[in-house]
């Protein structure tokens, strides 16, 4: 029986039960078919004894923790000031998650629905001076073993290529072993900040500057493979739906991309993708979905700071023009990228991306304000999390099928 309310709306108390039984039968599928968009300053600069945070790194485990890693600066922003490797961690984002605005309750922001995280741990700390920089993680799928992979400088800096370090946990970062010198196998590079993958083969991989490294033992041992032959600089690798390697790089006006039909031992010549625009900043490019994992779409992801609204060489600080972090996705494998959205507008730059087991996307990115004729790009890094509904306007989500994400 309908019940008319007191602003003259009619409700139907038995529509709306039987709603809510269909939602509590499609396990959620309905809240998650609503957008989500959320964020959260997670590094501020002048805080826990740091002038600047930069570089993040984000990664998620199976069971739900998620890791953001960045250089933690004392005294300065420039590359080479001393800076020790921090972490803070979230656990327990495992769950199917419910955005806090439609809490059935009415609650709001509580720890059932709301990401929680960890006190600031430091990994590895400058104690004469040494910036610990360039850091890749990536996850042994296997068993669940993370690494992280960096560069590190002693003073005086200087920017050349560099020894590779090498540090693991096996207990979803909570500690960490000490520092493993990989050179002998590797050779000294300039690593590309962000994160690494895991082949189907089971082959770990990271990129550096114009070439990748690799690991067919589980981290133990690594070696080089081939170089791309293109100019060096940041770049971001992913593995294809037809086992080959992407290998992506930074440039103006747009990326770079080159391919490996080997595992990166060989490359295609390189070219020049004009559907993704940069300002020679690093970017983060990830896997999303794959049919072959019983998704219906293969899907990457890429992100990076985009100049809108604010022209290049507007402000003093940054003549680039890094502003308007945003985020695209393919549906072809990256051949086309039809949908941009803008994340933030105003200052950005590096960032780090990674998917929640729920199917939510998280990333982390560097950001700040502008004062007058002065943008701080590295002001803070602040962590969003969103949807494919929020990123595609509804236009495109994960089917029931695609619901059960376990990665």
């Amino acid at each position: 029986m309908p019940i008319r309310l007191r602003n003259g709306l009619v409700r139907y108390p038995r529509v709306a039960a039987l709603a809510a039984l269909v939602m509590v039968a499609l396990g959620g599928t309905a809240l998650r078919a609503q957008a989500l968009f959320e964020k959260t300053d997670l590094f501020v600069g002048g805080q826990d004894d740091y002038n600047t945070f930069r570089g993040p790194t984000l990664l998620c485990t199976k069971k739900g923790t998620v890791l953001a890693f960045a250089e933690g600066k004392h005294d300065g922003a420039v590359d080479g000031a001393g800076s020790d490797l921090v972490l803070k961690r979230s656990l327990g984002n495992d769950r199917k998650w419910t955005p806090p605005y439609l809490s059935p309750k009415g609650e709001g922001r509580t720890r059932r629905n709301t990401m929680m995280w960890l006190p600031q741990q430091v990994v590895i700390g400058s104690t004469h001076g040494e910036a610990y920089m360039n850091m890749v993680a990536l996850i042994d799928q296997s068993d669940g073993t993370i690494y992280v992979l960096m560069n590190p400088y002693f003073p005086p800096y200087q920017d050349v290529p560099a020894d590779i370090w090498l540090l693991k946990s096996t207990d979803e970062g909570a500690t960490w072993s000490k520092p493993v010198d990989v050179t002998p196998g590797t050779g000294r590079k300039r690593l590309s900040p962000g994160v690494g993958i895991q082949l189907k083969s089971g082959r770990l991989m990271v990129a550096a500057y114009d070439d990748v490294i690799f690991s067919d033992d589980h981290g133990k041992t690594w070696k080089s493979g081939g170089t791309t032959g293109v100019e060096q600089s940041e770049s971001q690798i992913v593995e294809l739906a037809d086992g080959s390697i992407m290998f992506n790089r930074r440039g103006q006006p747009s990326r770079t991309v080159v391919i490996s039909n080997d595992k990166g031992l060989t490359w295609t010549d390189a070219r020049l993708d004009p559907n993704l625009p940069d300002s020679d900043c690093q970017g983060t490019l990830i896997r999303y979905t794959r049919q072959d994992e019983g998704y219906s779409k293969n899907r990457l992801l890429f992100a990076n700071p985009v100049s809108g609204a604010i022209a290049a060489g507007s402000v003093e600080s940054d003549p680039r023009g890094r502003f308007n972090m945003t985020v695209r996705l393919s549906y072809d494998e990256g051949q086309t990228w039809p949908v941009a959205k803008e994340i933030l507008e105003g200052p950005g730059a590096y960032s780090s991306m990674t998917v929640l087991p729920d199917g939510s996307i998280a990333i982390a990115f560097e950001t700040g304000e502008i004062y007058g004729s002065y943008a701080d790009h590295y002001g803070k890094l602040v962590f969003a999390r969103f949807n494919v509904e929020w990123l595609t306007d509804g236009r495109d989500h994960l089917e029931k099928s695609d619901s059960a994400i376990n990665r």
